[in-house]
């Protein structure tokens, strides 16, 4: 995937998607500045580790954390190590998800990295977990004949219906609501037959755990559950939402774990309002890469980056301005074109925010900070969770803006009575 010589490619260099393949990493991918990135640091602590650790790994959507959590899975050494990394997003219903289909879910992703690996499992212990797993979903032997015919594995219908039907996922609930510790020791029997039989180091990896569809949701899963979710007998990394880092019990649940590793969102300022280079030249590459400089007007690149400060937010304007600079038969994309995407984007904002949420963001955009107590800690975790204010770190610390995007609205606001 060359960089892009027309506005057509542009569209098309300019998805919105984690980098997964070897030649994506190798056309688009961009280091981050810092001696040490995310993904190094869990890939040391996960080599070095004698014990069977668990990680958070945090930061706010459209940041980059599954792209870098692919390079974690491509960089472990794989004579030591069998990874399972998978996104609860694909197989589970987010909008009605629940601890117990969570733990189903990691337990049927084990399973299956044993027959694709080829690995015999003991029979004993296959055989209980597969009339565990049917008992708890009360699937039929003839469900699972017909539907193995059609070349689906347990794991596959399992999840299918977990994913897509209510009574399912009520039956699963109901079942496991006194037989948590049964399931867990199961998968814990699993975790060690594959290892012993593989002679290698099980490492799970579980994505968009911060998309998770409500705020309450998030909080409802890690800070009742997180004494179940250190128990796996393996290397697991958790995604988790940064907004509840922010919380007053994030301290409690974080000593749980070994360590909690962050993603941050590159800034383009300073807290003083300075222009951050480093910050700046990170997402000029990100855009160098995709398309050649000529599709680009004067001054464009640096107003997109100025308006934007997200990664993903940043990528997906740049795809609506090479859309907009098509449709104005244009051959390059203008600063109106960014304009253009920009308000599209601003106003999905605007609409969305209550009076309350606005006074807080003019709050956030004067002091800089975003963490605290009392009872306008839930507004800002509102604001955090949806990307409308951002937290950033530099060589100053970490402090929260205003998303940039809507920095033209501050004046508006301002003026609101």
């Amino acid at each position: 995937m060359p960089r892009a010589k027309n506005l057509k490619e542009a569209y098309n260099n300019f998805y919105v998607e984690p980098l997964k393949e070897y030649q994506e990493f190798a056309d688009f991918y961009v280091q981050r500045p810092g001696l040490i990135s995310p993904m190094q640091d869990l890939k040391d602590r996960i080599e070095l580790a004698d014990r069977k650790e668990k990680y958070l790994f945090l930061g706010f959507r459209g940041s980059g954390k599954s792209t870098e959590l692919y390079r974690l899975e491509a960089a472990l050494d794989k004579s030591r190590f069998l990874v399972v990394n998978y996104s609860i997003r694909d197989d589970l219903n987010l909008s009605d998800f629940d601890f117990r289909d969570f733990f189903v879910s990691m337990a049927l992703k084990v399973y299956d990295i044993a027959r694709v690996e080829g690995i015999v499992l003991n029979p004993d212990i296959e055989t209980d977990f597969q009339e565990f797993t049917k008992r708890i979903t009360n699937i039929t032997e003839a469900e699972v004949t017909s539907q193995s015919s059609a070349g689906l594995s347990l794991s596959q219908i399992v999840i299918l219906k977990l994913s897509r039907e209510a009574k399912t996922r009520q039956c699963l609930r109901t079942e496991l609501d006194q037989k948590i510790s049964d399931l867990i020791q199961k998968l814990n029997w699993l975790i060690i037959d594959i290892e012993e039989k593989s002679g290698k180091e099980l490492a799970i990896i579980v994505d968009d755990l911060d998309k998770l569809a409500r705020g309450q949701q998030s909080e409802d899963f890690f800070y009742k559950n997180y004494q179940l979710l250190i128990e796996p007998s393996c290397f697991v990394v958790y995604t988790f939402p940064i907004p509840l880092a922010f919380h007053p019990q994030y301290e409690n649940v974080r000593h749980a774990f070994t360590s909690d590793v962050i993603l941050l969102q590159m800034p383009v300022f300073k807290r003083n309002g300075e222009p951050h280079l480093e910050g700046r030249k990170f997402y000029s590459d990100v855009i160098s890469r995709r398309i050649e400089p000529d599709l680009l007007d004067k001054d464009v690149l640096e107003y997109a980056i100025e308006s934007t400060g997200k990664l993903s937010e940043l990528v997906e304007v740049m795809k609506e301005a090479s859309l907009n600079a098509f449709r104005m038969g244009q051959e390059s994309i203008s600063k109106n074109d960014v304009a253009t995407a920009l308000e599209k984007l601003r106003m999905t904002f605007d609409r969305t925010l209550t009076e309350a949420h606005k006074k807080k963001l003019l709050e956030i955009n004067k002091c800089k900070e975003a963490r605290e107590e009392g009872p306008d800690s839930v507004l800002t975790r509102e604001l955090l969770f949806s990307l409308t204010a951002v937290e950033y770190e530099d060589e100053e610390g970490r402090w929260c803006e205003i998303n940039p995007m809507l920095l033209p609205l501050v004046e508006k606001w301002t003026r609101s009575p």
